[in-house]
């Protein structure tokens, strides 16, 4: 019963936030920053302004596709930011220039998540095979030592899709961390005025709020798996 609770709870959250970061965006694209410069030149100047140098600045397809790749020390900027000098874009591209420093500075948290992504991308479809296998493996068995055996499999599960739960709980800081970084350089390099700089927050605090209904969907999904996995048979 709790878990349908927590369930339904976030689901919830999950469509007000989306609808929020959705309306915001749009309503930040239409309004041109005061300085005028493009996404593309005050992501240059917030490098500079790190002594960050060698990042190229690259355009990728789509919307709110945005992203640092730390393999390339790439900053891509999608359709609707790259070249462009509203609220939204600006704000974006400082965010996502907020993780090319994060890697460049040796920040731990970010390199903590980079050292966690590739195994939580592999348990999180594993994970729940694993402990359905468990459970299985639990109630059909006819002696107690198969079932214990069941049970120790599902818990194996839980413990890999705990890896996932792990990688949100890392990345929810990171996230809001980039978002910090890439407003105090919009206000430090005079992109926005004074004005400007709360809507800015609006657009990257929403964006952040993906996570943290990322991170407690994790937690529901940890819940469900200990409620399959049940008890212990004696």
């Amino acid at each position: 019963m709790i878990y349908y609770v927590f369930a339904i709870g976030v689901m919830v959250w999950s469509l007000i936030v989306q609808a929020r970061l959705k309306r915001l965006v749009s309503k930040y694209s239409d309004v041109r920053v005061v300085s005028g410069k493009d996404a593309n030149t005050c992501v240059r100047e917030m490098l500079h302004a790190n002594n960050i140098d060698g990042i190229d600045i690259e355009h990728t397809d789509g919307s709110m596709t945005d992203h640092y790749n730390p393999k390339k020390d790439s900053i891509n900027l999608s359709d609707t930011t790259y070249g462009r000098d509203s609220i939204t874009a600006i704000a974006i591209a400082a965010h996502e220039c907020g993780h090319a420093c994060q890697a460049h500075s040796g920040m731990f948290m970010y390199r903590v998540r980079q050292l966690i992504a590739p195994a939580a991308g592999i348990t999180s479809k594993l994970s729940v095979w694993v402990v359905i296998l468990g459970v299985i493996i639990m109630y059909a068995a006819d002696n107690l030592e198969v079932s214990n055996m069941g049970y120790n499999v599902s818990t194996i599960g839980i413990l890999l899709y705990a890896v996932v739960f792990l990688f949100y709980l890392v990345t929810l800081p990171v996230e809001r961390n980039a978002s910090r970084r890439g407003l105090k350089a919009m206000k430090e390099l005079g992109w926005v005025s004074d004005d400007q700089l709360p809507y800015a927050k609006k657009v990257l605090w929403a964006a952040g709020d993906t996570y943290a209904v990322a991170l407690a969907s994790s937690a529901v999904t940890l819940l469900r798996l200990l409620t399959i996995r049940g008890r212990r048979r004696s």
